[in-house]
């Protein structure tokens, strides 16, 4: 049992949640199956925004083009899972999806490790606006990501991780 408030208490409007809540969040989603399929780590941020890391790359992971370049399906994938995510900060207590992923893919990402950064643009009652980068080890930004979240007005299960 956590001693830390429960996301769940959260009030329900767009407003970034406390920093305990935050860590209770960051506790319960790294210790997800799928987050840890991924093989990313998650931090919250207290300005809203959410970090992913994926250190180390693992095979499953390249094959980019051929090379080994991390593959566009990874990238995507824990694009998908940062801006999800990231929406779903401002708008806890509520049901929230990805309903557009618009992505750029720069230049191929290579190296030992990488992380996506997604922060919020603009917060609705019902949309959320997330702009996400994917970095290479040397801070190089490889590909960007402007994404959609839709926003239920209908309350989240208990315990909902949104995931």
């Amino acid at each position: 049992m956590s001693t830390h408030p429960s996301p769940d208490e959260h009030d329900g409007s767009n407003a970034p949640p406390s920093a305990a809540v935050l860590r209770e969040l960051a506790l319960r989603w790294n210790d997800h199956p799928g987050v840890q399929r991924l093989g990313v780590a998650l931090e919250l941020g207290d300005a809203g925004a959410l970090k992913a890391v994926v250190d180390p790359i693992q095979p499953h992971h390249r094959g980019g083009m051929g090379t080994e370049a991390v593959n566009g399906p990874t990238i995507a994938g824990v694009f998908d899972l940062v801006v999800g995510l990231t929406g779903y900060l401002h708008a806890l207590g509520r049901r929230v999806g990805v309903a557009q992923l618009n992505i750029q893919f720069l230049e191929p990402l290579h190296g030992r490790r990488f992380v996506v950064v997604g922060r919020p643009r603009r917060v609705g009652k019902t949309l959320i606006f997330i702009a996400a980068e994917a970095l290479d080890e040397a801070g190089t930004t490889c590909a960007r990501c402007d994404g959609l979240v839709s926003v239920s007005l209908t309350k989240a299960a208990t315990g909902d991780l949104a995931l």
